[in-house]
């Protein structure tokens, strides 16, 4: 006897919501929202992720020779060791979504019981970064064992730069859709670790982006709402039902986390939060002859286009025997400057100073150079002509990198700082290397220059070629040149020889 199927069954009800049309008419819930609503705020919130540390075109390289999706942002060894959580009110709760980048969907995190938006932002101690209210709330959990486990310590630092990779490129991707945006490094790790499930699990909150919707709309961007499209970015978010879980840590995660006690902010009080607008770019001493400068040309690219460029950012893994332009090198440089909305900005000096090392550069004559962003010029800091091998010496002998046309070097006085503000230093200074360095890929992006961001490489010998004074270190370095687009990344190989591993065994 042939089954009837009946109009009302879960089948037909199934194969009705298949139905596709493009008559935008039959779906009029799904029209284009106003301007300011929350409905436009949640849309463009959602592209704001997409942008600031989803997916991208293309693939990279990644850990053991497979490829993965391309992100926004770059990653030691493209392993982001990070998650991202994203709060957002539901009528009187705050319901906690994971980020799940790979099918850009928003899940709601199990172990992360719904508050109060409100109550959310002042338990953590989120400063607040103006009049109008938090709308969502944007929390980078590190995972360190993610890193490390290639690593070692170092590991460590990279979750603070990539976290401040993406941190950086959320609030710039929030400025672009019109929205506002805070990075918040000054907040109380404790009790959003616990209020977020996180206890146990061998992760920390490392920094917070709040996000809001300014009163009235500027005039030199665009109103809150859905992101135009063609900007490269593959995955748009989705919000979902389906509840998420962290993946457990196993006994070598716990016990390396837990050595991480002394270094940790998870484990200390919070810094006293200073509310402004920071800039990561500290300015050299004056020269003695400012009649040496090199004056660089002003590109004035902004960041008008920052989510386009974002998502065609490119890591180069090799670099060609070719020179670039100092032309070139003046557009990687421009807006390194630019201020974010945080809540750490201090009184007196503070960040990273930039210091360029040409090797291959035309028109500007081999050797170290300070880069002053109040005078947008190069003063030469001493030194000769650069060969490959100091190139190789500085990067770990990664042979991709032996034909980089300029080193640019982000430096602190690092110790000085440690003993000053202990180991919020060693997490704000990272944060700023990271904020300066987004922005330099950005610029690479719109120039057209090969660019990769370097965590291995040696500091002494770093600082011995860019001419550094005494007592201040290498905190990031990143390479430039022609980029080879045939160059395979050795350092994201299974061994990362690029940290002093060998094959015989990790240290």
């Amino acid at each position: 006897m042939r089954t009837q199927l009946r109009s009302d069954t879960p089948l037909l009800e199934f194969w009705e919501a298949t139905r596709l049309s493009a008559d935008d008419a039959r779906y009029p819930d799904q029209a284009e929202p106003t301007a300011g609503t929350d409905e436009a705020i949640r849309a463009a919130l959602a592209g704001v992720l997409g942008r600031g540390c989803g997916q991208r075109d293309g693939t990279v390289l990644a850990k053991g020779g497979t490829f993965v999706q391309a992100r926004t942002t770059p990653s030691a060894g493209a392993l982001y060791p990070f998650e991202v959580l994203v709060g957002l009110s539901d009528g009187e709760r705050c319901v906690t979504y994971l980020y799940e980048v790979d099918s850009g969907q928003l899940n709601p995190l199990a172990s992360a019981p719904p508050v109060p938006l409100a109550e959310l932002v002042a338990q953590a101690g989120l400063a607040d970064a103006g009049p109008a209210p938090v709308r969502a709330v944007v929390t980078l959990v590190a995972r360190p064992w993610t890193s490390m486990a290639k690593y070692g310590r170092r590991g460590y630092l990279y979750t603070y730069l990539d976290i401040g990779h993406a941190a950086t490129n959320l609030a710039l991707a929030a400025r672009a859709a019109g929205l506002e945006a805070a990075v918040h490094l000054r907040f109380r790790r404790q009790w959003l670790t616990h209020a977020l499930g996180l206890a146990g699990t061998c992760r920390e909150p490392q920094a917070v982006v709040t996000i809001t919707a300014p009163g009235r709309t500027s005039t030199d961007r665009p109103a809150a709402g859905p992101p135009a499209g063609g900007d490269g970015v593959v995955t748009p978010v989705w919000r979902d039902h389906r509840q998420a879980r962290l993946e457990p840590p196993g006994d070598p995660e716990r016990r390396n986390f837990e050595a991480l006690r002394d270094i940790s902010l998870s484990y200390a009080p919070a810094a006293v939060a200073r509310p402004g607008r920071i800039a990561s770019v500290t300015e050299p001493p004056s020269p003695a002859d400012p009649s040496a400068d090199v004056t660089l040309r002003r590109p004035g690219g902004g960041t008008g286009d920052h989510t386009a460029l974002a998502a065609r950012r490119q890591s180069a893994k090799g670099f060609l025997p070719a020179a670039v332009s100092l032309d070139q090198l003046a557009g990687l440089l421009d807006g390194l400057d630019g201020r974010l909305a945080a809540d750490f900005a201090e009184a007196g000096p503070a960040g990273v100073g930039v210091r360029l090392v040409a090797r291959a550069v035309t028109g500007l004559a081999p050797g170290a150079y300070a880069w002053s962003a109040r005078r947008h010029a190069l003063h030469p800091a001493g030194g000769g002509p650069v060969g490959e091998e100091d190139v190789l010496v500085t990067c770990q002998r990664q042979d991709g990198l032996r034909h980089a046309g300029a080193l640019v070097l982000l430096h602190t006085p690092l110790r000085a700082l440690l003993r000053e503000q202990g180991r919020a230093g060693l997490a704000e200074v990272h944060f700023h290397a990271a904020h300066v360095a987004q922005r330099m890929c950005v610029n690479a992006a719109r120039e057209r220059v090969g660019i990769t961001c370097v965590g291995g490489f040696d500091e002494a010998h770093a600082a011995r070629l860019g001419r550094l004074p005494r007592g201040e270190e290498v905190i990031y370095l990143l390479a430039v040149g022609v980029a080879d687009p045939a160059a395979r990344k050795v350092d994201r190989d299974p061994v990362a020889y690029s940290h002093g591993r060998t094959a015989a065994g990790l240290i």
